[in-house]
């Protein structure tokens, strides 16, 4: 994941708080759970075959996600989010 330019240097953990973040191939959701875990809203992404290790991951770690996150994807699917994810209509880290 790339830090956005307004990523606070004091607090770089701080810095994903209420951020929006997409990750593409998620594979266990590890890197997604953990910038929830630090209050980013996620989206993690996969192919059709790892979603029920996604949503597995997500439902054993969701005590410690302070953000939120849920799991999309699968083939030949259309990724769309919901309004309340991207309130300001921008994606802050992808």
């Amino acid at each position: 994941m790339a830090a956005t330019p307004e990523s606070s240097l004091e607090d770089p953990l701080g810095s994903f708080v209420r951020r929006s973040v997409l990750e593409l191939g998620s594979g266990t959701g590890a890197v997604g759970l953990m910038a929830a875990t630090l209050g980013a809203d996620v989206v993690v992404t996969d192919l059709e075959e790892l979603q029920d290790l996604l949503k597995m991951n997500i439902n054993m770690n969701k005590h410690l996600v302070t953000g939120s996150v849920q799991a999309k994807g699968g083939r030949n699917r259309r990724l769309s989010f919901s309004t309340r994810l991207y309130t300001d209509g921008r994606l802050h880290i992808l």
